[in-house]
């Protein structure tokens, strides 16, 4: 019986703490966005206006060179390369430029490639305020990912599915232009939403 009691009380330890780690990333995350925000805004703003002289529009740097680096903001000691949105799920979040385990605790992280390149993987926790709300996204559903310095790329989803964990080639190397993976439930698969660019 005792043993029992001690089973009990451990579920609800770690389902305590499970329920404090989520609230804690959707705070951390809102935090940095509302920054990324700031620091960003001017960019986005004059992202596309037009050249004064002949009222032509620029054309962005990464469509001139599209293997260069995206660009970054520093918030409290992470580099960020921009913010995606999944407006049907009410969902905005920061993008840090290079993935870890402990990054992943505040925010998304991209794993692999460039938006320029058409290739972007990104990588988040299944936390309800990160990318647990992504796996019952519906095909034709629209993604956006704005960048350091406020080019905005549509996507619209492809298909949702579902890798081994051993997987990874199959992740990055794929026809998609944008790639989410997050974890299943029992953490033993990957969920991943596949993406095509729109514009």
């Amino acid at each position: 019986m005792l043993s029992g009691l001690f089973l009990m009380l451990a579920a609800l330890c770690i389902t305590g703490y499970n329920l404090w780690d989520d609230a804690r990333a959707g705070r951390a995350a809102s935090e940095v966005l509302s920054a990324l925000q700031d620091k960003t805004e001017d960019a986005v703003s004059t992202a596309a206006q037009p050249l004064e002289e002949d009222g032509a529009y620029m054309v962005p740097d990464y469509v001139l060179n599209p293997k260069m680096d995206m660009p970054t903001v520093e918030i409290d000691g992470n580099q960020y390369i921009g913010t995606l949105t999944v407006p049907s799920r009410g969902l905005s979040l920061p993008v840090i430029s290079e993935w870890s385990y402990a990054k992943l605790k505040t925010a998304p992280c991209r794993y692999s490639g460039s938006a320029y390149t058409n290739d972007l993987v990104i990588a988040g926790h299944s936390y309800k305020r990160h990318f647990r709300p992504l796996r019952n996204l519906p095909e034709g559903d629209t993604v956006l990912f704005t960048d350091a310095a406020g080019n905005v790329f549509t996507y619209e989803v492809g298909t949702v599915e579902t890798l081994r964990l051993t997987m990874v080639e199959e992740m990055t190397d794929s026809d998609w232009d944008l790639s989410l993976f997050t974890c299943t439930p029992n953490s033993r698969a990957r969920i991943v939403v596949r993406c095509m660019r729109t514009e």
